[in-house]
């Protein structure tokens, strides 16, 4: 009698909303899910619909990345109703000094209102309390593994992330990147083209920068207007690792929130070594965002005392292609003349020197 066919064990699905932290640490999740043998299901990009539905079961108050996670969660949930968790990790704090804004130390406890959600897979990041392998060993045990198969799984996802920034310090742009991490491709720079003539910092964080439907689509903008830019990923790790002290009236004081610390590292260089290196700073912001708000109005005066062309774009579910479009036009065209003119006074102060 012949022996039945043993059929292959099915691999736990789990799905993971493409917003809020996806654009930061996807392929670290990615790479450990994997390892840990899941299955993962992506919601798809960003559209209306999901950003309607998001503002729908989102309060007034809450920023609009937030409002766009609800509305990914729950489409991935209506496309996916086979799925066993949901992946929605809560970071608390990353490093000692410091810690994530409020909502997302809440996420995972925000979300359970939502309708038909399925079981959260649980992951959290709190160095103030325990490593970041002890809460891969917990995650393990969610899946049904192993302290060695969760450690091992740990150790592989930060070597692959660790290759993923190492790309995008070589001037890979993050959507590129991610893209090549979904579908599992190796790491490489396409062919250089031809750059511009101006050179810009984007500043803000990964969900307002990449994700390209609710920003409009800013950085095909800045380059139909011949404008290269770089983000704080692009840059080198050193820069990271000094704290940055503000000293209002003479007290010493540290930044509270990490995504805010890294935005004040990143200008601290620029306002100092790297002061030749860009043009001028754009800084995309959601509305309702108190911590973006506070350091905005910092950064502003440093660029004030430094020369440096600086602009602040607030974005919400309302925002409007032609009123951004006008506000980029007119800031690069400014820095243009701007350019034109002290290219202009320098040929002049040379010719006058000559003769």
């Amino acid at each position: 009698m012949e022996a039945p066919q043993q059929t292959e064990k099915k691999r736990i699905k789990v799905g993971i909303p493409r917003a809020l932290h996806f654009y930061r640490y996807f392929p670290f999740w990615k790479k450990l899910l994997e390892e840990l043998d899941a299955e993962i299901v992506i919601s798809p990009l960003t559209n209306k619909k999901i950003v309607e539905v998001g503002v729908t079961h989102g309060f007034g108050e809450l920023c609009i990345p937030v409002k766009i996670y609800y509305g990914q969660l729950l489409r991935l949930v209506k496309d996916h109703p086979d799925l066993d968790f949901i992946f929605v990790p809560r970071y608390v704090s990353e490093v000692k000094d410091s810690y994530f804004c409020p909502k997302f130390l809440s996420l995972p406890d925000v979300i359970k209102i939502l309708p038909g959600i399925p079981k959260i897979l649980n992951f959290e990041v709190n160095v103030k309390e325990f490593p970041i392998s002890t809460a891969a060993v917990e995650l393990g045990k969610q899946l049904g593994k192993g302290q060695n198969k969760a450690l091992n799984a740990y150790k592989e996802a930060q070597k692959y992330f660790d290759e993923y920034h190492a790309f995008l310090r070589e001037g890979a742009s993050v959507n590129q990147a991610l893209r090549l991490v979904q579908i599992i491709r190796p790491f490489t720079l396409p062919k250089k083209k031809s750059e511009g003539d101006i050179r810009f910092l984007l500043l803000g964080h990964g969900y307002n920068i990449f994700d390209t439907f609710i920003n409009l689509d800013f950085q095909k903008k800045l380059k139909d207007q011949g404008v290269n830019h770089i983000t704080i990923e692009n840059l080198p790790e050193s820069i990271f690792k000094t704290p940055v002290i503000v000293n209002p009236r003479g007290a010493k004081l540290q930044n509270y929130w990490r995504h805010e610390e890294e935005i004040m590292q990143a200008i601290r260089y620029f306002l100092t070594k790297g002061r030749d290196e860009i043009d001028g700073v754009i800084f995309l912001i959601s509305f309702a965002c108190g911590p973006d708000s506070l350091i905005a109005e910092l950064i502003m005066r440093d660029m004030k005392v430094v020369g440096l062309p600086f602009l602040e774009i607030i974005m919400d579910e309302h925002s409007g292609e032609a009123g951004l479009l006008t506000r980029v036009e007119s800031f690069v065209e400014m820095i243009r003349r701007k350019k034109k003119g002290l290219t202009v006074g320098r040929r002049n102060k040379l010719t006058i020197k000559s003769a």
